[in-house]
């Protein structure tokens, strides 16, 4: 049965309104966590990331850039830019007060260095343990627009954000064309800097008042894929599965945009463009 356009949108105003609106203070990102086995190993990848949550016209989505490189045999420096764009679209619900419904368009982006262990557990070096942290600087912003009391209206708010990290990861390398990681990530953001038009009260409404200077932590998990090509050993393709989490009160109107798939290209700089089999990183 093919539903009209009216029967649509009563569908998804339905959805809409049947629970409150959040504000997602936080999204998930895929590890920069490398396949790294000795000095001189490293490694350039880029992904395309998105929430697999998206609907009804609202999306999260943006880039991944990454960058490490093995000072030693056991010890790399990390890189990475996180980016993002999402869209909420929030319906009317008795719920949602101060406002009557809204649409939040959200912008993130993050620089971050850091640095790590990797250590080989058998003489084959198929299997190691990482354990890398960094920390990042950027901005977290977002502009809601919507309809309170019949009346159009808009507010901003914007912050400096200062995340510091904990990653450690197992890696598998059982072949030369597919590799596997298990990541686990602890994170600490700090909310600085704020500036925004929503009142004192709007604020506490939407527990926005909850983040002003304050640092909340954060846990990830993923799933790391790499699968390599025969006759290009310097490139792999690279899919990324993370969750994160955060416990906030019941009466809390924060949320995280917790799940996100990556998927990408990984580069093994040092041999880049060389059609032989060694392994890239």
């Amino acid at each position: 049965m093919k539903l009209s356009s009216p029967a649509l949108f009563f569908v998804a105003f339905t959805l809409l309104s049947s629970c409150a609106s959040y504000r997602y203070i936080y999204s998930a990102s895929p590890a920069n966590n490398p396949y790294f086995t000795q000095k001189g190993d490293s490694k350039l990848t880029g992904y395309y990331s998105s929430s697999y949550e998206n609907q009804l016209g609202q999306y999260a989505a943006g880039v991944d850039l990454q960058a490490a490189y093995a000072i030693t045999n056991h010890w790399a420096v990390t890189v990475g830019y996180f980016n993002r764009r999402e869209k909420d679209v929030n319906g009317y619900s008795t719920y949602d007060r101060p406002f009557d419904s809204s649409i939040v368009h959200y912008k993130r982006n993050l620089l971050d260095v850091g640095g790590g262990y990797f250590l080989p557990l058998n003489s084959s070096k198929t299997f190691i343990l990482n354990l890398y942290s960094g920390m990042a600087t950027g901005r977290f912003s977002f502009i809601d627009n919507g309809q309170s009391n019949a009346m159009d209206y808009e507010r901003y708010h914007d912050s400096r954000i200062t995340k510091w990290y904990f990653q450690p990861s197992v890696n598998l390398i059982p072949g030369k064309y597919f590799r596997f990681s298990f990541i686990l990530k602890a994170s600490f953001v700090h909310y600085g800097d704020i500036l925004t038009s929503y009142t004192p009260d709007e604020q506490k409404s939407l527990s926005l008042d909850r983040i002003n200077n304050k640092t909340l932590g954060f846990t990830e998990s993923e799933i790391n894929m790499q699968f390599g090509l025969p006759k290009y050993p310097w490139i792999k393709l690279d899919a990324a599965f993370s969750d994160a989490s955060h416990q906030f009160p019941e009466d809390s109107r924060l949320s995280v945009r917790s799940r996100n798939v990556s998927i990408g290209l990984t580069f093994n700089v040092s041999n880049l463009g060389r059609n032989h089999p060694t392994e890239g990183r």
